[in-house]
């Protein structure tokens, strides 16, 4: 009795084992079999393929990619373009990425594609940008080209046989430094819609306003002259008419009639970019205006008959009074240097 139940013992651990081998045996073939679908579906990608090989190369995770048409090479090889865009440095840049079928599938089963770098299209295109600015393509100046119907403001560039990727890098007052490419550009690229007044423009016209605003007034109750005022009014026609006007505003009979005069609380506005006309001078253009808040107090004024101050207002008068202008000036850019060619600027009181 005793061997029968080592006997069944005996076979109940054998078809254990057995079962535990099976199990093995499967989840190695499961295994393998994963590993081999992997490694064949891979490559099979063509998307998969490329965003692998911009990851690689390029060093970026985070992009758009762009995929273009399918085509047939003459060796019966299917191709297909992708074009990512990213920010490398700073900057926007686009890479494409050329892909090509193999005619050998791997195992036999599973396509498989190449990725390379595609080759720099190569375009031929005018770049107009603004004179007195700084244009690089690639690092090298290119050449400039007359056209007479163009505005003296800008400056026509012809590019042959130029990489559409090539860098372009446009610097000098009074715009934000431009980097990008040439990609997409067509024709003909007009930066001049596309370039930006720089903040550093922008503090140097709003501190010049500043400037002659309070320069104008002190001059006015100083009695000075048009030629006692600064090198800024030197393109103003009008300015001894505003020096006239304010100075007319803040006397009266030859009295002064204000005293502690301030003005803040600067806040500019600047208007497009313009150019000159086909036969002025080449200048780029802005329109600023500056609204500020002015403050003064008024001056009592004397009794003609007495000589002696009126005292029923005198609380009054010598309140400060506070009011809100804005100035208005013009602005011209010649090769980076700043002047002001046109001002109206407002009495205070």
């Amino acid at each position: 009795m005793a061997e029968n139940n080592q006997q069944y013992k005996w076979r109940q651990r054998k078809k254990r084992n057995a079962r535990i081998t099976i199990w093995i045996i499967l989840v190695i073939i499961l295994a393998a079999g994963g590993t081999f679908a992997y490694e064949g579906l891979k490559d099979s990608d063509p998307q998969n393929v490329a965003e692998r090989y911009i990851r690689e190369t390029v060093g970026v995770e985070e992009y758009q990619v762009e995929a273009g048409d399918r085509a047939l090479t003459p060796e019966n090889q299917f191709t297909q373009d992708y074009t990512f865009t990213y920010t490398a440095d700073g900057r926007e840049s686009r890479t494409r990425v050329n892909l090509i079928q193999s005619n050998e599938k791997k195992y036999g089963i599973f396509d498989q594609w190449t990725a390379q770098e595609a080759p720099a299209e190569q375009i031929d295109l005018d770049l107009i940008a603004p004179a007195g600015s700084q244009v690089l393509v690639d690092g090298v100046s290119p050449q400039e080209m007359a056209d007479e119907n163009l505005s003296p403001g800008a400056v026509r560039y012809h590019l042959e046989g130029v990489n559409a990727a090539a860098a372009l890098r446009i610097a000098g007052l009074p715009f934000e430094q431009y980097e990008g490419t040439l990609e997409g550009a067509g024709q003909e690229l007009d930066m001049r819609d596309v370039l930006q007044v720089s903040e550093n423009a922008k503090v140097q016209m709003e501190e010049i306003g500043k400037s002659m605003i309070r320069e104008l007034y002190t001059a006015a109750v100083n009695g000075d002259d048009q030629s006692d005022l600064g090198e800024d009014f030197s393109q103003i026609s009008n300015k001894d008419f505003l020096l006239k006007t304010v100075r007319a505003d803040i006397f009266r009979s030859d009295a002064l009639t204000l005293s502690d005069m301030s003005c803040e609380k600067f806040v500019p506005t600047f208007g497009d970019i313009y150019y000159p006309g086909k036969d002025e001078e080449s200048f780029v253009g802005i329109e600023m205006k500056l609204s500020y808040q002015c403050s003064c107090t008024a001056v009592p004024e004397e009794d003609q008959e007495t000589g002696e101050e009126e005292t029923q207002s005198g609380e009054e008068a010598e309140k400060p009074q506070s009011s809100t202008k804005e100035a208005v000036f013009y602005f011209q850019y010649r090769d980076g240097a700043c002047t002001v060619t046109s001002a109206q600027i407002p009495s205070p009181i």
